[in-house]
């Protein structure tokens, strides 16, 4: 069953704990933010939060432009992984991701990005996240889930304008 990370920016309070558990689970107990595989965009003039990460595409460029075709997909999951062992760090992935999900980690040298905490069978962000801005769902039902949020938001738009 492929999987994605259901981002509710409502929730996110910007405390930045999903940047610290990806960055200790990665990489061998160091709290870095910019060793994980998600950040926290902050907006300060509108007053939003967006954890952003891979968004694990269903047609991925990342894929399409490697040389060594050391990107593949999880059956379990759909996480498009990293094979460090095939990956050549031309940084092609990086170039062609349209929304910045891959990055590349110097202090390693390797090009890393969200497996879903690979093995673990949840990932940490949303583990973690205190304010559960962050769960993990199935695709197949990650559209149902929009609309219901959608209806819920215009039912209290309606409420507040009577």
């Amino acid at each position: 069953m492929r999987k994605m990370i259901m981002i509710d920016t409502n929730k996110c309070g910007g405390c930045r704990t999903c940047e610290m558990v990806c960055s200790w689970f990665h990489n061998k107990g160091e709290f870095n933010p910019r060793r994980g595989r998600i950040s926290v965009i902050k907006k300060e003039a509108e007053g939003v939060n967006i954890p952003f990460m891979c968004l694990q595409c269903d047609d991925p460029y990342c894929m399409k432009v490697c040389p060594k075709n050391a990107i593949y997909i999880d059956e379990n999951t759909g996480a498009k992984i990293i094979d460090s062992q095939k990956c050549i760090r031309c940084k092609l992935c990086m170039i062609a991701c349209p929304f910045g999900g891959i990055a590349f980690d110097s202090k390693d040298s390797k090009i890393i990005k969200c497996d879903f905490c690979q093995d673990e069978g949840i990932p940490q962000c949303v583990k973690w996240c205190p304010k559960e801005a962050l769960t993990l769902i199935d695709l197949d039902k990650a559209g149902v889930i929009k609309k219901q949020k959608g209806v819920e938001k215009l039912m209290a738009l309606s409420r507040t304008e009577e």
